[in-house]
Formats: structure tokens, C-alpha cells, sequence
């Protein structure tokens, strides 16, 4: 079954906006952004994994933080197949969920994610949108491998965690008063990314969406760690052949 949380009242009680306030307090104190996934996923421990993705111009959906075994897999199959509750998530702006990608409701909705994703042991997906000035620039996902819904108070600090997400972004953007998704400045760990995926580019002759999703193609294959693979592309250790099949 598939739904769109509508979230809580704008503003919220005196006691959330506390909870949110300590919440920003401890990720900007623990590295920001990076520290998102892991704390996330300490506190929602009914989930496999959490990742937190941006939208980084014409490298595409690049992540930030990732706590768990599937994130990557999870982002590849959303940008390679542009289908998902992520897409869903990025496209209406509001909290897109599945409890279990084997309801026909889910498969009829996303027929070729749904019918991809469990192999990779991805059964329930839970993504809340991280919105900049109420537009979406990238998405907070959790998602486990057995299906059934978040319990509420998951749900309650999936919410908190995108919210305080959103804040802690402004720490990363320009002090100017027309700043948005584009004037990001990423993280070492996904400005990183974004250079190799133009090296695979120029290299391969082949789109950005492409050319990530070769980059994590290949960390799979070879069992190794994202972070290295891109260490060795910019270091033009490791050549993508132009006629590789995507």
C-alpha cells in the first residue's frame, strides 16, 4: 500500500520545535550534513537503512549520507529507471511511502521498481523530500527489506530528521538573498563524486545519469567501497571503457 504523508500543522507545538532545535544542534555538532544518515538511522532502528541524496545540477542525485547496505542500489534504481517513491517524492514536494513493493497497488504505481528493487533487498521504502524554500532538492529514504509500515514514532522522526535537514543546508549556502539548490557547496565526499562523474562523461561520451550510475554499477561488482572507486577515477586509475553497456 502506497500513501502520502501530509505532515504536521505548519509551525508545530512548542515541544517539536524544541525536539528540532536539539536535533540541529547535535547533527551541526557532529559534522552536519554527513551525520545525518547515522543518526537517523540510530533513532529509527525499525529500518535497514536511511540515505540522504541531493540533487547536484548535472551530476544528478548525489549522496551525502548513507547508513546501511542498499543505498546506493536504492538511488541507481530511482535515476536509472525514473520511477520510485523518491521520484514520486521529488515530483509532488510532499512524504511518499510503500510498505511493501509486492502490493499490487505499489507494482501497478512503479512496475518496474517495485519489481526490481526487493532483489536487491529493498521491500519497504519510506522518503520524506528535503525542501529549500518549499522546493524539493533532495530526499531522506529509509527502507528494509521486510515489508510493513513505519510505526508512528518513526514516522515522527523521519519528519524531524528532513525538517532539521533543510535547516542545516542553509549552513552550506552562500549568504546571499536569492541562494538555492545550484549554489550548494557540497560536501568533500559528494563534490568528489561530481568530478568523477565528469571524468566518466568525457571519458565514455555519456550522460551524467549514465555515468553515475556506471560509477556505482562498478563499486558493486567489484565489492568495493563507493568513496574508493571515485578516488581512482580522479586519479585516472580506473578507465571506463566508451563502450561499456550501461
Amino acid at each position: 500500500m502506497t500513501d502520502a504523508d501530509p505532515g504536521p500543522p505548519a509551525g508545530g507545538t512548542d515541544d517539536e520545535r524544541r525536539r528540532l532545535r536539539r536535533l540541529m544542534s547535535t547533527l551541526r555538532a557532529n559534522g552536519g550534513l554527513g551525520a545525518v544518515a547515522a543518526a537517523c538511522h540510530r533513532d529509527v532502528p525499525e529500518v535497514d537503512g536511511v540515505v540522504l541524496s541531493i540533487d547536484a545540477a548535472q551530476a544528478g542525485r548525489i549522496i551525502l549520507s548513507d547508513s546501511g547496505p542498499h543505498g546506493d542500489q536504492l538511488e541507481d534504481l530511482h535515476a536509472t529507471l525514473g520511477e520510485g517513491p523518491g521520484v514520486d517524492a521529488a515530483a509532488t514536494a510532499g512524504p511518499v511511502t510503500t510498505a511493501d513493493l509486492e502490493d499490487p497497488q505499489a507494482q501497478a504505481r512503479w512496475p518496474r521498481f517495485a519489481g526490481q528493487a526487493p532483489a536487491v533487498g529493498i521491500r519497504a521504502v519510506f522518503v520524506h523530500p528535503i525542501l529549500l524554500r518549499a522546493e524539493p532538492i533532495g530526499a531522506l529514504s529509509l527502507y528494509r527489506a521486510t515489508a510493513g509500515p513505519l510505526s508512528t514514532a518513526a514516522q515522527d522522526q523521519m519528519r524531524r530528521y528532513a525538517n532539521a535537514t533543510a535547516t542545516v543546508l542553509l549552513d552550506e549556502l552562500p549568504a546571499t538573498p536569492h541562494a538555492g539548490a545550484a549554489d550548494l557547496v557540497l560536501p568533500l565526499r559528494a563534490g568528489s563524486v561530481q568530478q568523477a562523474v565528469g571524468i566518466v562523461m568525457e571519458y565514455a561520451g555519456v550522460d551524467a545519469p549514465t555515468a553515475l550510475h556506471r560509477l556505482r554499477a562498478y563499486a558493486r561488482r567489484s565489492a568495493r567501497p563507493m568513496h574508493e572507486v571515485v578516488v581512482d577515477v580522479r586519479a585516472c586509475r580506473l578507465p571506463f571503457d566508451p563502450k561499456e553497456a550501461t
